[in-house]
């Protein structure tokens, strides 16, 4: 079962950097192998992939996909413990994690991390949404087997819950920076008074509020000042603060605006 869900947003300029992290814990007797759906806007770019357990952290390694599904199946067979996180071949905006092996009685988290282009409203908003996880929309309207090469789309076997039996909570914070000043956060959801956390009002901050049932959409509208003025946003590639490390390219998520 999942436990719970902790995300953290950082929303600069027309860019969010997302880290989501996930806990499981097997309840069972035996050792079992879970699967999670990530919905995910299309137009997003995961580039990072984590999973804990035990007190060891693995780190993903980018792979050919029948290379990756060889490598977690021999992993499995071994009896060891293995992560494989792929996108869904049925739907273009759906990633799923296996966990493999998780012993009983133990706990295990993933962290996901991606980047994405925000788009910005008719109202000069800029919009962030994440997505709720196995929203009914992913769900295929049809058969699998009209499919193209008959692929199962990976929520096509998984039951709707109710809300009001969603057995885990979502805690996310946002904070958000603009070069001109914001306005003001709005939401589809109850969350804190804005906070900002420096005089010029270019850093500030917001969390949903407690006991949030992840049953729909988040959406965050950033109200920018001076929305549509020119403004720059860098960030230090890997290597800038370490004379020792070579130079390597800068992380995701810059932009000229």
């Amino acid at each position: 079962p999942l436990q719970g869900i902790w995300v953290d947003v950082q929303v600069k300029g027309f860019v969010a950097d997302v880290s989501a992290t996930l806990k499981y814990k097997n309840e069972e007797e035996k050792a079992v192998e879970s699967v999670f759906v990530f919905p995910m806007d299309e137009d997003s770019a995961v580039y990072s992939f984590e999973a804990t357990i035990e007190g060891k952290t693995i780190v993903a390694d980018l792979q050919e996909k029948e290379q990756a599904h060889k490598t977690y199946d021999e992993a499995i067979s071994r009896g060891n413990q293995a992560f494989l996180l792929e996108k869904d071949e049925s739907s273009g905006d759906i990633f799923s994690c296996r966990v493999g092996n998780l012993p009983p009685g133990q706990e295990a988290e993933v962290t996901l991390k991606y980047v994405r282009e925000l788009p910005m409203e008719a109202d000069g908003a800029v919009r962030f949404v994440l997505p709720a996880v196995l929203n009914p929309r992913y769900t295929p309207k049809v058969s699998f087997l009209s499919l193209p090469d008959h692929k199962v789309s990976i929520t096509a076997t998984h039951p709707q819950v109710s809300v009001g039996k969603i057995p885990y909570t979502l805690s996310l914070n946002a904070h958000f920076q603009s070069a001109y000043g914001i306005a003001k956060i709005e939401s589809n959801c109850n969350i804190t008074p804005l906070e900002y956390t420096d005089s010029d009002k270019i850093h500030a901050k917001v969390s949903l509020a407690d006991g949030h049932k992840f049953d729909r959409d988040v959406e965050f509208l950033a109200y920018y000042t001076d929305v549509n003025k020119p403004s720059v946003i860098m960030e230090a590639g890997l290597g800038a603060t370490d004379p020792a490390q070579k130079p390597g390219p800068a992380p995701p998520g810059d932009r000229i605006n």
